[in-house]
């Protein structure tokens, strides 16, 4: 039979495509039970809630309430790419391959096959009036706000650190009810903007300049994935003009906080930085874990970010590197303009107008989604540091294998007893890390045990490294050309090498990537479409990015020159 693990989901046979397109920005580690049943859960509801509101969604395309459209199998989140090309299918104008441009546009997925059930003239009717209300839009969207509002109320709910293990997991068990309205929030304004983006992409395409389409979305102004290089930018500036302060970074960022003491340079520092963590502090890598580090947990990873920015010898704020943005869209529209007809040019203007808003709209309203889970995240470290007072383990991924509402409860009250099950699924945890997900999944017989991946990882043969004069084709992020030594990084926090100027080579970045941003010449990923993380940061800062450059990190050889096309989709190596 073989080895699963701890919790699976089963494949909707309506809906048999998964894949890891997308959903491995944000879910790019092995899956915990306790987000899986707190979080993902509540998630699953949320999207078929925003779905039906955006009127995607009929009364009988799910044959009950377990997730479908965010799966778990062989211990990875998936994203069921067979119902969200519904969205596209449904939508008047759109189409399954627009949806996968614009969410996933990597891994040659399976081509979509139409089905009876899938089109629906009440759905496209409902779609098309969510469209035109989204085409009008001039301002911040209201679900913001509404986000914004909740997010508050539940934190200010939050109990205070010293109250007991009850009160603890009662706000803990609290946290599903509290997500689900919000989440929705973030998955109808997602729904909106790939939409609405999606308009402007098919107009490029039709005027034969699919790569203008950066140009036409552009910056998008005050949007949160942005706004923490920006801040973190204003801090290193300070560090970067106090010798005392540079002095503390130079030894390294471990132990950093607690060796910057002693003047006004260092509390002007450590009161600026704990501005920044209130305000951020919520964010970090994997950061929709409930069992994750953010910056709040540990601060080093903004710390190497300061590190990082500190040392540039030159301007590294964005409106320099934005300077031309509104010429060059103006000079796409004039391009991509004259192919559009009729009504398709009037909703082609409006979307030119509305995509910025949509687009601040979906990382606000999932910024605020993370910004709701992070007392819990804190709650949830105090009673894995309570327990592991008792006797019990003392890392939070590992406690976090445990199920947050049959199993929690009794480990707070007698962790020796649930030894032996930590160590046992720890050992598959650290197994099924060491693997890869197999980025596709078309049913439920190929969803594999830990035997089965660590087959594939066995037979798995590594890319060769590229050589001078090739190229790599990837999907156009952020236009711009930029030439710079690539700097292979595997995790933020291990950016130390990471120089000014370089490029940035990852396999997928979320927000806790985000400030190695504005150092970098430019940034190269592995993973990524239109809608991806990359793709709306790099154009917010101004820095050329390519995104789906097929094992980028292992092809790229670290140190090598190369030059990023941005608007091309392109990367040249030129020497090594």
């Amino acid at each position: 039979m073989g080895t699963s693990w701890i919790i699976e989901g089963t494949v909707d046979p309506r809906w048999p495509i998964n894949t890891r397109g997308n959903v491995g920005e944000v879910f790019p580690e092995v899956l915990t039970p306790l987000s899986y049943r707190l979080g993902v859960i509540a998630a699953e509801k949320a999207w078929r809630d925003a779905y039906a509101e955006l009127g995607v969604t009929r009364a009988n395309d799910f044959s009950g309430d377990n997730p479908v459209i965010i799966g778990l199998y062989g211990g990875y989140a998936y994203l069921n790419l067979s119902y969200l090309r519904i969205l596209g299918v449904r939508a008047p104008g759109s189409s399954a391959e627009a949806i996968d441009i614009a969410f996933f546009g990597e891994g040659d997925p399976p081509p979509y096959e139409p089905r009876k059930g899938d089109r629906s003239l009440l759905s496209s009717l409902r779609i098309l009036r969510s469209v035109l209300g989204a085409l009008s839009t001039r301002s911040m969207p209201p679900m913001v706000s509404d986000s914004f509002a909740k997010a508050e109320a539940h934190r200010a709910c939050c109990p205070s650190l010293n109250a007991p293990d009850a009160e603890l997991i009662a706000h803990l068990h609290a946290f599903p009810k509290a997500f689900g309205p919000v989440f929705h929030n973030h998955m109808l304004s997602s729904g909106l903007a790939s939409i609405v983006t999606g308009m402007l992409a098919d107009a490029c395409v039709a005027a034969g300049e699919p790569g203008l389409v950066t140009h036409l979305i552009g910056s998008a102004g005050d949007v949160k994935s942005a706004e923490y290089s920006r801040d973190l930018y204003a801090i290193a500036r300070t560090v970067r003009n106090q010798p005392s302060l540079g002095a503390a970074f130079d030894i390294g960022v471990d132990g950093l906080l607690d060796r910057i003491t002693g003047n006004q340079e260092a509390a002007d520092f450590r009161k600026q930085f704990a501005a920044f963590t209130a305000a951020h502090g919520h964010r970090g890598p994997n950061d929709w874990e409930l069992s994750s580090r953010n910056w709040e947990n540990t601060p080093e990873l903004a710390l190497v970010a300061i590190d990082r920015m500190r040392l540039a010898d030159h301007d590294l704020d964005p409106a320099t590197r934005l300077a031309s943005d509104d010429a060059r869209r103006a000079a796409a529209v004039d391009v991509v303009r004259p192919h559009v007809k009729g009504l398709d040019r009037r909703n082609f203007d409006k979307a030119l107008l509305a995509a910025p808003w949509w687009a601040q709209a979906r990382e606000a309203t999932r910024d605020r989604a993370i910004y709701l889970g992070a007392p819990t995240k804190r709650v949830y470290r105090e009673l894995v540091r309570r327990a592991a007072e008792r006797g019990g383990d003392p890392d939070p991924t590992r406690v976090a294998l445990l199920d947050p509402i049959d199993e929690l409860p009794s480990y707070l009250v007698d962790p020796a007893s649930f030894a032996g099950t930590l160590a046992e699924r720890g050992a598959l945890y650290d197994r099924y890390t060491a693997v890869e997900p197999r980025f596709f999944i078309t049913g439920q017989h190929e969803v594999p045990t830990i035997e089965e991946l660590e087959s594939d990882h066995a037979s798995l043969t590594r890319s060769k490294p590229v050589q001078p004069g090739d190229v790599l084709t990837g999907a156009s992020g952020c236009q711009g050309v930029a030439r710079g030594r690539a700097r292979v990084v595997m995790d933020p926090a291990d950016a130390v090498d990471l120089e000014p100027g370089e490029v940035l080579v990852a396999p997928i970045t979320d927000p806790a990537w985000t400030p190695l941003f504005l150092p970098s010449a430019a940034v190269i990923v592995e993973v990524g479409a239109l809608m991806s993380h990359a793709v709306i940061v790099s154009r917010e800062l101004g820095i050329p990015c390519v995104v789906s450059v097929e094992n980028a990190t292992e092809r790229i050889p670290d140190g090598a020159l190369v030059e990023v096309d941005g608007t091309a989709g392109t990367v040249t190596v030129l020497e090594y």
